[in-house]
């Protein structure tokens, strides 16, 4: 039988890195998202993520929760290794949702909220390029038939 709610990480962009939830997770599914997540910033390489929130379902009460104190645990090391957020959503309540989260604890990155993943990843570029990260962000906007930024 399969799960009926998964989170998966795709890291074969990096770096950038795109978390995909399918249906509420369970607690020791959210857990286990946090502490991915957790790992990735103790490396300290520095990358950018796009999280797909278009089949994700409503967090919990509780998930919120643990979600505005693990960002306030972890404010410092976000700030330092994370260049950016994008969120694609589609749901008008996921998006209160998450904004519900924003405004108990305000992400400590630039953040950018549509319901298109090529949006997404064409503003993720864009962050990864002002890092001076240009060959990657050309790579990105390849993979995802984006225009390429013209220089001087």
């Amino acid at each position: 039988m399969l799960p009926d709610s998964s989170i998966t990480f795709d890291d074969s962009r990096w770096p950038l890195r795109i978390v995909r939830f399918v249906g509420t997770p369970s607690p020791r599914q959210y857990e286990h998202y946090l502490e991915t997540i957790t790992s990735s910033l103790l490396r300290r390489e520095r990358y950018l993520s796009v999280t797909d929130l278009t089949r994700g379902g409503l967090p919990t009460p509780e998930q919120r929760q643990r979600q505005v104190l693990w960002m306030q645990e972890h404010e410092v090391l976000l700030r330092e290794v994370v260049l950016g957020m994008a969120f694609v959503i589609t749901s008008p309540i996921i998006r209160l949702s998450v904004s519900t989260v924003m405004h108990f604890k305000p992400l400590p990155v630039p953040y950018f909220i549509t319901a298109q993943e090529v949006e997404a990843v064409d503003w993720a570029s864009a962050r990864i390029e002002e890092q001076g990260l240009r060959l990657a962000a050309e790579r990105l906007r390849d993979q995802y038939g984006l225009p390429q930024r013209m220089y001087a």
